[in-house]
């Protein structure tokens, strides 16, 4: 099983870390693997500052309709489902600050929710902690500055 999280990175952020997402991904990682309170709360406000809030509703109702049309969808409560033959699925959770997708099964799925997501929002930067991968959904186009 593979999980990914999400994060939807401030524009300035993002523009001023395209090519150096490892410092984003050290940020979060270090997050998620902090034993003490102290470090934790530090953490915390640091990912405040860097990410924005996602608009779940919105996106919630955009995910529906670009997927409603395939038989492989199916939405319960607060959770998008896209399953397939010989146990393969994947869920999308949206949350306030972050978004969590489970697969199970070929890279297929989330590549779905990924396509998605991208259309909907530029700045997604979605990283696998597990695997120690981390990238952008849609990559940032640089801006040639001629002096």
């Amino acid at each position: 099983m593979k999980t990914y999280h999400l994060y939807l990175i401030q524009d300035d952020i993002a523009k001023t870390y395209f090519g150096r997402e490892f410092l984003l991904f050290d940020l979060f990682s270090r997050f998620s693997n902090a034993n003490s309170l102290t470090e934790k709360k530090v953490l915390y406000k640091q990912i405040q500052f860097v990410t924005k809030p996602i608009k779940t509703i919105k996106l919630h109702h955009r995910i529906e309709q670009a997927l409603q049309s395939s038989v492989a969808y199916k939405k319960e409560e607060e959770c998008h489902l896209l399953y397939g033959e010989q146990e393969e699925s994947c869920t999308l959770r949206l949350y306030h600050r972050h978004v969590e997708i489970h697969s199970q099964g070929s890279g297929e799925w989330e590549t779905i929710f990924f396509e998605v997501l991208r259309k909907n929002e530029a700045t997604f930067l979605a990283m696998n902690y597990h695997e120690r991968r981390y990238g952008w959904l849609n990559p940032i186009k640089q801006e040639r500055k001629f002096v």
